[in-house]
């Protein structure tokens, strides 16, 4: 029995560890890992490695089986008189059987084969950054998602509190009303204030669960399960040189780079030659000549044969066709080196105004805390004096509605560091997930 409770402990404490664990990098990782778009473009990579095979088979042997029926009318014949009868003698029959074996293989080609194996294989890189890139940008726009739905939840939870100071109120309305301290006016405001209270949650609640279920269908699953109360709070990032940086468009654009200048080393070699060898193994027909139009014995007339040779193939005139390709690929260069700067330019902006709006919002969180515990004082003094009779019921729902704004503030300050603080470890390429 022991042994049971022992077991059934372990699996309870089990669940609760990976439940604990799902927020989200694990929601990250399953919509990236569910997402019908990007299995389909991870294919790309599959199809490269099959190109690569493709390109490296051109290096291999080619090897084919042939067989072949050919008549031949007329043929070459000799008339000459033996032993006092005349006689043909006819050199190739009308006929001819011919079935061989024929090997060609590039023996050599200056590397050009080579170059263009490793080509391939950059351009399967490419689809990988390119991949990458996709998964990067879906991942960081599901965690601004991610921090919106946070952000909103947190709104409600204000909203709800400050119902529920709307709620007491209207009991101490009642109760005043019923004394003659207060009058109907009071009473029918204070509904009007609850209703549209009720209201703004109902709206809140209802973008929460729009949003969830985007997030839900994205990742084929429930996503609310993995959101966290108090979400992961990442490490503020220090300046740091854009060389540095690992983003996926950099990596993409590098990737392209390497592609065109193997274009250019291909293009170079347009005008390399090639050495090439042929063998041929058979069997054929023909080499006894027909005498008097008899055809001689199978194993005479039958021989099995081969060939061997070399070729070189040396271009010497091809329209310049290679000196174009060359060009080309140098203007194609250049444009990358151009969309490389370009990405640099940018993303460093991007990271100097990230990192002042993030320091900016940190001075606003830290100050707007101090807001929300003055505005909490003075409502808690408010309420005890309107108990009081002390104050009228403008000046109470005044300070209510000062202390709501004030903790929607510092939510919304919460939200824009966390937004920050993201973006700087996208512009990075610094995953979270």
């Amino acid at each position: 029995m022991k042994k049971y409770i022992l077991l059934l402990s372990y699996t309870l404490l089990s669940s609760a560890v990976i439940a604990q664990s799902k927020g989200l990098p694990e929601l990250i990782q399953g919509i990236l890992q569910h997402s019908p778009a990007l299995k389909g473009q991870r294919n790309l990579i599959k199809m490269g490695l099959v190109k690569t095979q493709i390109q490296e088979s051109y290096g291999k042997p080619v090897i084919g089986a042939e067989i072949g029926v050919t008549r031949i009318d007329p043929v070459a014949k000799a008339s000459f008189n033996f032993g006092g009868a005349n006689s043909t003698l006819q050199f190739q029959p009308n006929m001819n059987y011919n079935s061989q074996f024929v090997a060609n293989h590039v023996l050599y080609d200056w590397g050009r084969n080579a170059m263009a194996i490793e080509k391939t294989r950059l351009e399967t890189q490419l689809s990988q950054a390119q991949i990458e890139q996709q998964e990067f940008q879906l991942g960081f726009q599901i965690a601004n998602l991610y921090q919106q739905i946070v952000f909103n939840k947190k709104a409600i939870q204000v909203q709800k509190s400050q119902l529920k100071r709307i709620e007491s109120n209207f009991q101490i309305i009642i109760k005043q009303l019923a004394l003659g301290e207060a009058i109907e006016y009071d009473k029918i405001s204070q509904q009007v204030k609850i209703a549209n209270q009720e209201s703004k949650i109902l709206e809140s609640e209802n973008q929460v669960a729009r949003m969830l279920d985007y997030l839900s269908t994205l990742l084929g699953g429930n996503a609310e399960s993995y959101l966290v109360e108090n979400p992961q709070i990442w490490q503020a990032q220090t300046a740091k040189p854009i060389e540095s940086f690992t983003n996926p468009e950099i990596t993409q654009i590098k990737a392209q780079e390497e592609i065109v200048n193997k274009s250019i080393e291909l293009a170079k070699s347009e005008n390399t030659p090639t050495l090439a060898g042929l063998a041929t193994l058979g069997l054929k027909n023909g080499y006894v000549p027909r005498i008097n139009g008899e055809t001689p014995a199978f194993a005479d007339d039958f021989k099995v044969n081969s060939v061997l040779g070399l070729k070189l193939s040396i271009p010497i005139y091809s329209g310049k066709r290679g000196s174009y390709q060359t060009e080309l690929a140098t203007i194609q260069k250049e444009r990358v080196a151009f969309q490389l700067e370009d990405a640099r330019e940018k993303l460093g902006t991007e990271w100097r105004q990230a990192q002042l709006n993030h320091q900016n919002y940190v001075k606003k969180a830290a100050t707007q805390k101090e807001v929300v515990a003055q505005a909490q004082y003075a409502l808690d003094l408010a309420n005890t004096r309107f108990k009081q009779g002390l104050i009228r019921r403008i000046e109470l729902d005044q300070a209510e509605s000062i202390l709501e704004e004030s903790q929607l503030m510092q939510a919304q300050f919460d939200y824009q560091v966390n937004l920050q603080q993201l973006e700087l470890y996208r512009i990075q390429g610094i995953k979270i997930w």
